[in-house]
């Protein structure tokens, strides 16, 4: 039929950085993306609560990036060492939640120096429009006709994380820049700027 789907888009949680070879071994002709963002404004969405417009606070309840605090993960732990030239029990959130988040974008790094060239990092800002004129028709050459334009602005104003897809995307770089902390701008200057420096080699 001229309207049947040929194409499926698999998006991972940000954890599934880690499992990216597995993806790459069951899928290895298959192109995929890697979308990284400002370091101050990925920790400051993680860790500082925003404003919800439906009412009260948004970002409340345990933080993604602190779940494994009691128990890190080894390769967090070798990072910090690496780092900090410490171990995990003396950071502060802050630095935890850099450090884990820094920990996904190594995993990354990882597949980028070692895998098949499927792999492209794509940095947030701007990114819809890096969509439609690079990532699919070009990396994963799918054409982009004026239909699909169109369906993918339209996507695009719905917030992803929306359960019931009624809540808008507002872009928000500024935002999350003016609302970070000193020690946020500083655990991401610790643990993040490089590897974030080295995803913009894979661009």
């Amino acid at each position: 039929p001229p309207n049947k789907e040929r194409h499926m888009f698999f998006k991972l949680a940000s954890n599934g950085s880690k499992r990216i070879d597995l993806v790459e071994r069951a899928f290895p002709s298959v192109p995929w993306i890697f979308v990284f963002r400002d370091p101050v404004q990925t920790l400051t969405s993680h860790l500082v609560p925003k404003d919800d417009s439906r009412g009260g606070k948004g970002g409340g309840g345990r933080k993604v990036c602190l779940k494994t605090r009691k128990r890190p993960q080894e390769d967090l732990v070798r990072l910090v060492r690496a780092y900090r030239g410490g171990d995990v029990d003396g950071l502060s959130s802050e630095e935890f939640c850099a450090a884990y988040l820094a920990t996904l974008c190594e995993s990354a790094l990882k597949r980028f120096r070692n895998s098949s060239g499927n792999g492209k990092a794509v940095e947030y800002d701007n990114l819809v429009t890096k969509l439609i004129q690079d990532i699919i028709p070009i990396h994963f050459g799918i054409k982009v006709d004026e239909n699909a334009r169109q369906r993918i602005l339209n996507v695009s104003t719905v917030y992803s994380k929306s359960k019931n897809g009624d809540k808008d995307w507002l872009e928000d770089s500024s935002t999350k820049d003016a609302r970070s902390t000193l020690e946020i701008r500083a655990a991401s200057e610790k643990f993040l700027l490089h590897s974030y420096l080295e995803l913009k080699k894979f661009t």
